[in-house]
């Protein structure tokens, strides 16, 4: 085949995309991630902590300010000695970004807590985040790593 003929065959082939299996993956990655986010934050609101708890890798290691590192260790513990609740808690977040590269995924997202007590008035939490989340040998996705960076809580 001579060089002119396959122009047009490389213009048409450069016009669409291809979608690769890495890409396909990615894009499962990001849908896996952003329902097991929601599946979280629907578990948290009624208070269901051990279905919440799935989103937690083994290998947990989270940042908050001002507390020591989350563990998985810690996490199992608070599911099995609960402290009681000082008011309910709402959770919301907002998913900004989900970059994946094979087996690992950084989220970025912000949260808000809006914390109603027993008494008194409610407080509005907002919370920067960043989650590192791997695909685990069952192919579920989950945190690995997280770091938050809370505003100042506002009265509402």
């Amino acid at each position: 085949m001579r060089v002119a003929a396959l122009v047009p065959l490389l213009a048409i082939m450069a016009a669409r995309p291809v979608y690769s299996q890495g890409a396909t993956d990615s894009v499962a990655a990001v849908r896996a991630i952003r329902a097991a986010l929601a599946a979280w934050v629907a578990a948290a609101n009624r208070e269901d902590w051990k279905t919440a708890a799935r989103v937690w890798a083994p290998d947990l290691v989270g940042w908050y300010p001002g507390q020591p590192d989350d563990t998985y260790a810690r996490e199992m513990d608070r599911l099995a000695h609960p402290n009681p609740a000082r008011g309910r808690t709402r959770f919301q977040v907002n998913v900004v970004e989900v970059m994946v590269s094979g087996p690992m995924a950084v989220v970025r997202d912000i949260w808000r807590f809006t914390t109603v007590p027993d008494s008194g008035d409610s407080t509005v939490s907002i919370v920067r985040s960043y989650e590192v989340w791997k695909r685990q040998p069952d192919s579920q996705w989950k945190i690995s790593r997280w770091i938050s960076a809370p505003e100042p809580p506002r009265p509402r």
